[in-house]
């Protein structure tokens, strides 16, 4: 059976005038969407200019995107409600994603503990 040709997608250019706003609901609502720009074919500089954020953030929040386990990532998003402590710093988030899932989650577990 044929299969059909491999399409290519068109890069459009985001010039450092043209921008996406959009309000995020928090930062994992900010990270999912860079995330599924760069899943659409775009790359970190153009992510950045389009949401005015800098290359190294952007990529760090596709990174956390990329490697949280599924409890992390439920716990993050949970926490932009506002109702639960706040206890995934992107930064934290960023060194966490290094480990191994299930050590994500016992890190996860134990910070949970520490912030009561």
């Amino acid at each position: 059976m044929d299969q059909p040709p491999e399409t290519q997608i068109e890069e459009i250019p985001v010039s450092p005038t043209e921008h996406i706003d959009i309000v995020f609901c928090g930062t994992c609502d900010l990270a999912l969407w860079c995330k599924l720009l760069r899943d659409k074919g775009w790359t970190g500089p153009r992510i950045a200019r389009a949401l005015r954020r800098s290359e190294g953030y952007v990529n760090n929040l596709i990174r956390v995107v990329d490697r949280a386990s599924p409890a992390l990532m439920l716990r993050w998003r949970e926490e932009q409600s506002g109702e639960l402590n706040a206890v995934c710093a992107t930064d934290w988030l960023v060194h966490i994603c290094l480990l191994p899932h299930d050590l994500q989650d016992a890190e996860l577990a134990v910070r949970i503990a520490s912030f009561g």
